[in-house]
């Protein structure tokens, strides 16, 4: 039986994640001719080659398929570690998260986290994205989590982002107005990416709109909803089942897609961070 030794593992994700043989050795400690050592075992244990060879650091097909299950071995391998061993990894990780996505996946990753790793707290702040994402910039956060609008193409970790179709979100009445109504929105304060995206394609399709209703809380939007005061616009993971939405309908058009991303540096992540990186990305995947 051969086995694979979890250090040419961590190694190898660590060149993935940081983008080359020297940041991967500065990290772990190690010289970069180590470091290439170890990925030259790492192949010839497993008979193959994982990275193309050229100017930049690409996968092969088995380097994709061994890039993500080693990162499920060393999330296992770690977990065990510190629950067993009775490694009590503490510190404090600041987290900003716009509000919706807070209620949608978070209390679920953190209880998660806390069965693990008791003595890490997070620190969360919730705000609308634009909000969150100008914080991050003046390092108020280790770890952001932002929308944005969706990108053709998304040149980054694909477990740091996922793409969602927004929804329109009403109360039944609210759909049976004639096309020259005004159609009554509820939304964010100005700079949050679903009101921007509700007025361009309801501009785009020439029909007439007004906001009704303003607010910072989610739980006060999907109440002025659910009282009839308007129509909103949500991300379809985080729609709650007993609220009516729709991709588009007669009167109201279709609605872009937009990205939730995780933002951090890699280099400044301490051991907690990356902890809270992990159960972050793992809510992200589940939602």
């Amino acid at each position: 039986m051969t086995n694979i030794p979890t250090d040419l593992l961590r190694t190898f994700v660590t060149i993935k994640d940081l983008g080359g043989f020297t940041s991967a050795g500065e990290l772990l400690g190690r010289s970069q001719p180590a470091i290439s050592l170890q990925v030259k075992k790492l192949e010839e244990i497993l008979n193959t080659k994982i990275f193309l060879r050229g100017s930049s650091l690409e996968l092969t097909e088995d380097g994709e398929y061994l890039y993500e299950s080693a990162r499920s071995i060393l999330e296992i391998n770690d977990q065990i570690i510190a629950k067993v061993r009775g490694d009590n990894v503490s510190g404090k990780v600041r987290l900003g998260i716009p509000n919706d996505f807070e209620l949608a996946f978070l209390p679920k990753a953190l209880r998660n986290l806390s069965r693990v790793y008791p003595n890490i707290i997070v620190e969360v702040d919730c705000e609308i994205s634009k909000v969150i994402l100008q914080r991050y910039q003046k390092g108020h956060y280790d770890i952001a989590l932002a929308m944005e609008r969706a990108k053709d193409n998304e040149d980054r970790d694909s477990r740091d982002y996922r793409l969602e179709n927004i929804e329109w979100v009403y109360k039944e009445s609210r759909l049976t107005s004639c096309h020259d109504d005004p159609i009554q929105l509820i939304a964010y304060p100005q700079g949050c990416v679903y009101r921007s995206i509700m007025e361009e394609a309801l501009k785009g399709q020439h029909h007439p709109y007004r906001f009704m209703y303003t607010s910072t809380s989610l739980l006060g939007i999907f109440s002025a909803v659910e009282e009839g005061l308007g129509v909103t616009a949500m991300a379809s993971s985080v729609i709650p089942e007993h609220l009516k939405h729709t991709g588009s309908t007669a009167s109201l058009p279709s609605l872009e897609k937009v990205c939730i991303g995780l933002y951090y540096k890699p280099r400044e992540l301490n051991v907690a961070s990356r902890h809270v990186l992990d159960f972050l990305r793992s809510g992200i995947a589940n939602l």
